[in-house]
């Protein structure tokens, strides 16, 4: 067994590497000098660690720099080799599965989609093929994929990694961390795809730089991902932001889930376009019934801005509801901003005034919340998947050390688990 100074050395070695790490895969390229007074390590610390990652060509030495440093003589300069490693991003999505490959970067080279895998064996069975056409197409080879992050429109709990429910794909208490790391054969993280979203739009979008915020996801379901202090709040076992599921209404209209009245059955995909038709019906000299049949929102959106008194009375109704449901999140958590990600909350503009007035009624103290929409649109859970693999292969120390009281997020360490 080996001893407590012994594991305590090695510990402080893989924290070391990972900031310089860190530090070399940010810069287009950098000098020894420069990484160790970025990083506050000792310059013989920074040549061995260096030296370590050269050995294994996750980086690379080019040229001078063009001016000498104190002692008189140019610094080598060192750059990351983006092609040193290969990160995989799965989102399986209600309308269709996409699989992603990222380099070292984290930089997306290939995504390849299909139809919705709704029965969970034959989604395993599917994406072996899925991978391989990936990988080829990223040129990437599958000797350098470090790790794996897949995410489910429902509940995973992130002890086991199992998805407890996920009512719109079918699927409920199946193993999925396990049964991709069975097929797949690297560490997996696994998560609900407004989690994931959210920790990408913190880190890469409309969110960055904002400590506190609520990623709402309104599309195939509703649901939301929620970052406190620069970290994703997931609960105890993983399933927080299920606000979908909050009963907003006393009207019994089913949701997926079984129960009635849920926020989900007013504001997803499937009730907005109903809601748009119903309208259509209701009255007929408007520009809506001039569009349908409508079978998508698009339709809806571009009747209310030519000024549709029916189609905007639709979006209204459904800021209503939206702001209804997040208003709870809103005098609970205090966040300072609410993004709308998903087909219904990025499809047009209107809605955000429509869920901002309708919030000022709702919430108690509305006014210091901005709501925008996600500047990551559609490929938000999958650029999420791909940040949590690279995150569980190589975790990133430097950023977690920002801590609380931080005004980047850190998104590290995630609650989520690998298997291995």
């Amino acid at each position: 067994m080996a001893s407590s100074g012994k594991v305590g050395h090695q510990s402080m070695r893989q924290v070391n590497r990972s900031v310089v790490l860190d530090l070399i895969r940010e810069a287009d390229s950098i000098s020894r000098p420069e990484l160790a007074r970025r990083s506050g390590l000792t310059k013989p610390t920074v040549a061995a660690i260096v030296e370590d990652l050269m050995g294994e060509d996750i980086v690379r030495e080019l040229g001078y720099t063009d001016s000498a440093g104190a002692g008189g003589r140019p610094a080598r300069l060192l750059e990351f080799n983006a092609d040193s490693a290969a990160y995989l991003g799965i989102e399986f999505g209600v309308e269709e599965t996409l699989v992603a490959v990222a380099d070292g970067r984290g930089a997306i080279r290939s995504v390849v989609t299909t139809a919705a895998l709704k029965n969970p064996d034959r989604a395993m069975a599917a994406l072996p093929e899925l991978v391989s056409g990936a990988l080829k197409t990223s040129r990437l080879p599958r000797a350098r994929l470090q790790a794996i992050g897949a995410c489910v429109p429902g509940l995973v709990d992130q002890t086991t990694g199992q998805c407890k429910l996920a009512p719109n794909l079918g699927w409920k208490e199946f193993p999925l961390r396990s049964e991709l790391e069975r097929t797949l054969r690297r560490p997996v993280v696994v998560t609900n795809i407004t989690q994931t979203a959210a920790i990408a739009e913190g880190r890469l979008g409309a969110a960055r730089g904002v400590p506190a915020f609520i990623w709402l996801y309104l599309g195939s379901g509703v649901g939301s991902g929620i970052v406190l202090k620069g970290r994703p709040f997931t609960g105890t076992r993983g399933f927080a932001g299920e606000i979908g599921h909050c009963r907003i209404s006393d009207k019994d209209i089913p949701c997926g889930c079984g129960k009635t009245g849920h926020l989900e059955s007013f504001a997803s995909k499937t009730a907005v376009i109903a809601a748009a038709q119903r309208a259509a019906r209701e009255h007929p000299s408007s520009r809506l019934a001039q569009m349908a049949p409508i079978r998508e929102l698009s339709a809806l959106f571009e009747a209310a801005r030519e000024g549709d008194k029916a189609a905007n009375a639709v979006l209204a109704r459904l800021g209503d509801d939206i702001a209804k449901g997040v208003s709870y999140l809103v005098n609970v958590i205090d966040p300072q901003m609410i993004v709308l990600g998903g087909s219904v909350g990025t499809a047009g503009t209107a809605l955000l005034e429509h869920v901002s007035k309708a919030l000022a009624r709702h919430a108690l103290f509305p006014e210091a919340v901005r709501v925008v929409q996600s500047s990551l649109g559609d490929r938000a859970a999958l650029i999420g998947s791909v940040l949590l693999a690279m995150q569980i292969a190589v975790p990133s120390y430097r950023l977690v050390a920002g801590g609380e009281g931080s005004e980047t997020p850190s998104f590290g360490p995630f609650t989520a688990q690998s298997g291995t």
